[in-house]
């Protein structure tokens, strides 16, 4: 263990509006924004609308950022709203996450939920803890390194959410991009089975796996995609996912069903950002962690769920582990959460390296 990589921390503060000044601003000197590629502004107009149709707030948090960081209007809409590129491909890319449910725990109390998030190391130095203190909304914590929104965020109403992309699928239809799903579901639920109901009202653009965990005891994983909404309930108190489909209940909801605008074109995925072994990749770290939570029950500690983030085997800790920070691709952070104990651990690199650090909703 080195342990000693610090964890940049960010507040956000006062309204969305003003949540979106504040990281307009953060954005003016590294954000450079490209034209989407057929950006087809009816599309583009779309996406907007069935965002703001969503979650209102994120059209204001936007207009923040374009003041802000005094973008134009126009090329970020079309970023921030509509772009459709997904990566998902090479060595050591795929996340990996899992929620296990209070029966199966040593410790009395809520569910517990682990991941790994991998990633380009370039981007280890754009990772950081941000703090929402937004007025209207329960305050939340998220670890990121991405600049629209975060990959992980806990609320202080006990509900955990964290995200792996799915493989690409073809756009016909405008839908809500995933960083505006993770604000949408933490700002408005409390349950997973809200959270659930609230992935079902909208049409996805980005097809995205939701690991769900909430304070009550309930854990799920949801699978959005531009076809469907499938819910995955936990079979023997533990439930895993990584980047591949596989399955759950259809989650309906009748607002979903007539699209507002139809691509003439469809949108299709771009083959070099995806490889086909990168499912065979996810499968073999789902069964791996699913092997080590078995064989560590029947009643499972936090240093077990530590164990399996840190394995090697399938592997879940991905990267060239004869290089410092695990190479060109790798873990870039691990993180355990509990949300009844509304704590959530961030290990800033790889986990078998790096100390845990907790970090609590209401902390400084």
């Amino acid at each position: 263990m080195c342990g000693e990589r610090s964890i940049r921390q960010v507040r956000f503060r006062g309204s969305h509006y003003e949540r979106g000044v504040q990281r307009g601003r953060r954005l003016r000197a590294t954000l450079v924004v490209p034209v989407p590629l057929r950006a087809d502004p009816a599309f583009v107009r779309g996406c907007f609308e069935a965002a703001a149709e969503a979650f209102p707030p994120a059209v204001d948090e936007f207009e923040g950022i374009v003041q802000g960081g005094g973008f134009d209007r126009s090329e970020l809409m079309a970023h921030y709203f509509a772009r459709t590129e997904s990566q998902l491909g090479g060595p050591a890319r795929g996340c990996t996450m899992f929620a296990i449910a209070p029966a199966l725990l040593r410790e009395e109390g809520g569910p517990i939920a682990g991941r790994n998030y991998d990633w380009a190391t370039a981007d280890l130095r754009w990772c950081e803890l941000h703090r929402f203190d937004t007025s209207g909304a329960p305050r939340r914590i998220g670890c990121t390194h991405h600049w629209a929104g975060c990959a992980d965020v806990l609320s202080e109403t006990g509900l955990y959410v964290a995200i792996a992309s799915l493989p690409p699928m073809e756009v016909r239809v405008p839908g809500v991009q995933w960083h505006l799903v993770v604000d949408m579901i933490t700002e408005t639920c409390t349950t997973v089975d809200e959270a659930a109901r609230a992935c079902s009202r909208v049409r996805h653009l980005r097809p995205m796996s939701y690991l769900l965990a909430d304070s009550a005891g309930g854990v799920a994983a949801v699978e959005a995609t531009p076809r469907d909404v499938r819910c995955r309930r936990p079979a023997g108190g533990t439930v895993v996912a990584a980047n591949v489909l596989q399955g759950g209940d259809i989650v309906e909801d009748a607002r979903r069903a007539q699209p507002p605008t139809v691509l003439r074109e469809p949108i299709l995925p771009e083959p070099l950002n995806y490889r086909a072994d990168a499912v065979e990749r996810a499968r073999r770290r789902i069964g791996r962690a699913l092997e080590l939570l078995r064989a560590a029950g029947p009643r499972l500690t936090l240093l077990d769920v530590r164990t399996v983030l840190a394995d090697h085997k399938a592997p879940i800790c991905t990267g060239n582990h004869s290089e410092p920070d695990g190479g060109t691709w790798a873990t870039i952070w691990s993180g355990v959460c509990d949300p009844a104990a509304g704590t959530f651990s961030i290990a800033p690199g790889l986990p078998c390296r790096h100390a845990y650090r907790t970090f609590t909703v209401g902390g400084r």
